[in-house]
């Protein structure tokens, strides 16, 4: 912000300058004075600055008076506030192209009236620069004091916002990033925002987090005063809130850490961890894993917290997005089973889809407490799911439920015998002459006895799948034209493939 300064009528209104005339330029008379200098070189350039107020006899250009208006247009593009000029002595008349130039730029001329030192007039008008300065500076120091006294209160960001806009005696708006309100006053104030809003950018550690936006169209140094000081509170109330949010954010990412790491916590203790870290115990949780490609699933990382902070405001139930080795872990909550039921996979489809190297995969519902089992089946719905249908990116754990039952009654059931009894010559063969007959009959089976998908599964032309289904026939006497058969050729090749980790 530019120092406080006073208007060119306020300093012709000075006892020193009673006298002075107003020679062109009268438009111009509202400029600001902030600096006064005295001109004793021809050539200013670079030496101008906005507000400035340039006392002149025109002695250094006495034999040039042609300068005069390049003289004035210099200060026009300074911004500068007027020249007044004592020209008794050696300018005996104002040259009628600076008059015009003058007028043209409402940049006024003031002729100094005869026998004022300049010190009498730099005096003064310094003076009562220096006393408006002083003032202003006076109010910035009280607005900062009670606006930070509302902050280390904790009267809320609201307060805060209220008492801007009663300085301000404006509407005014506080917004992030994505141009969502945060706060605004007065509470009811319609927001809209223009082609060329009044805006003032609000950082915290160098970082761009929102903009202060205000409903006035002009501003007195009173009002940028107030702009300032505000700025630099809202920094201080959005940094106290951007702390507490990153605190209980690191304190949360611990406690789903020791959530689904399975440590041995009660039941008591992660409810009440839980209800202190906004993950409500009495919710119906699941756990989505994505994984894929870091790269890919960074990028996307704003557009996930965006979409899970939406479903959480409508439903006031807080989900959570995780980091736990190269996977993403999305601990998502509903307010009941009902709601729950396949809800999460609808909202989160969409957004997979979007991107050809993320999978997705969904456990089953649990309480709070329980996480740790829907964790680890969100992680075999993307491993087994997978070996099923290697084309797909969403799967549940619900899919392969099957599946997972057979390889954990496989340690007590003598299942491999069966296994080898129904399609061993099958694998025995692929491994002795490199071909994949077994895959293909899974494929076979999996796409109901369609070549054309078989060949999709397999990257292969149709004509190749029909080849292999009819050796599978000729050496092995396999024939999937009967449904039981199928289903038990498809779960006996199915349990291979997940033992053998294929």
């Amino acid at each position: 912000m530019n120092p406080a300064g006073i208007t060119l009528l306020e300093i012709l209104d000075l006892p020193v300058l009673k006298d002075a005339k107003v020679i062109s330029g009268e438009k111009g008379l509202n400029r600001v004075v902030r600096y006064i200098d005295i001109m004793e070189v021809p050539d200013v350039t670079g030496w101008l600055r906005e507000g400035e107020l340039l006392l002149t006899t025109a002695y250094s250009i006495r034999h040039e008076p042609a300068l005069l208006p390049k003289l004035v247009r210099q200060l026009a593009e300074a911004d500068a506030a007027a020249l007044a000029i004592k020209p008794e002595r050696f300018l005996h008349e104002m040259p009628k192209a600076m008059i015009q130039m003058s007028n043209t730029f409402d940049l006024p001329i003031i002729q100094l009236p005869k026998g004022i030192p300049y010190i009498d007039i730099t005096h003064a008008v310094m003076e009562k620069i220096i006393n408006k300065q002083s003032a202003l500076l006076r109010k910035s120091e009280e607005i900062y004091k009670m606006l930070t006294t509302l902050v280390l209160e904790n009267s809320g960001i609201q307060a805060v916002a209220d008492n801007v806009s009663r300085l301000l005696n404006s509407s005014i708006w506080l917004i992030d990033q994505t141009g969502e309100i945060i706060v605004g006053s007065p509470v009811d104030a319609h927001f809209h925002s223009s082609p060329n809003p009044r805006f003032w950018e609000i950082r915290v550690d160098k970082e761009m987090v929102g903009k202060l936006i205000v409903d006035k169209e002009k501003l007195d140094e009173l009002d940028q005063v107030c702009i300032e000081q505000a700025r630099l509170v809202f920094s201080l109330e959005l940094m106290r809130r951007k702390t507490a949010v990153d605190t209980e954010k690191r304190l949360r990412g611990n406690f789903v850490d020791e959530l689904l790491s399975g440590l041995p916590l009660s039941k008591q203790e992660i409810m009440d961890k839980g209800s202190q870290l906004g993950l409500k115990p009495d919710a119906v949780w699941e756990v989505a894993l994505i994984e894929g490609e870091n790269e890919d699933i960074s990028q996307q990382i704003d557009k996930l917290n965006g979409l899970l902070s939406k479903e959480s405001q409508k439903s006031y139930i807080k989900s959570h997005i995780h980091w736990k080795g190269e996977s993403l872990v999305l601990l998502l909550g509903s307010a009941n089973q009902e709601t729950a039921h396949n809800a999460w996979q609808e909202k989160l489809s969409p957004f997979i889809d979007q991107f050809n190297k993320i999978r997705i995969g969904f456990g089953e519902k649990a309480h709070l407490w329980e996480i740790q089992k829907s964790y680890v089946q969100a992680k075999k719905a993307i491993v087994f799911g997978l070996r099923l249908n290697n084309q797909k990116r969403i799967f549940t754990f619900e899919e392969i439920e099957m599946f997972d039952l057979f390889l954990e009654a496989s340690e007590s059931v003598e299942i491999d015998k069966f296994i080898e009894k129904r399609i061993g010559k099958l694998y025995q063969y692929d491994k002795e002459n490199g071909t994949d007959l077994l895959k293909t009959l899974y494929y076979y089976i999996y796409t109901r006895g369609s070549l054309l998908e078989t060949a999709k599964h397999l990257y292969l032309h149709r004509n190749s799948i029909k080849y292999r289904m009819d050796k599978i026939r000729e050496l092995f006497d396999i024939h999937t034209e009967n449904s039981q058969e199928s289903l038990i050729y498809f779960f006996c090749i199915s349990y291979y493939f997940f033992k053998n980790n294929e």
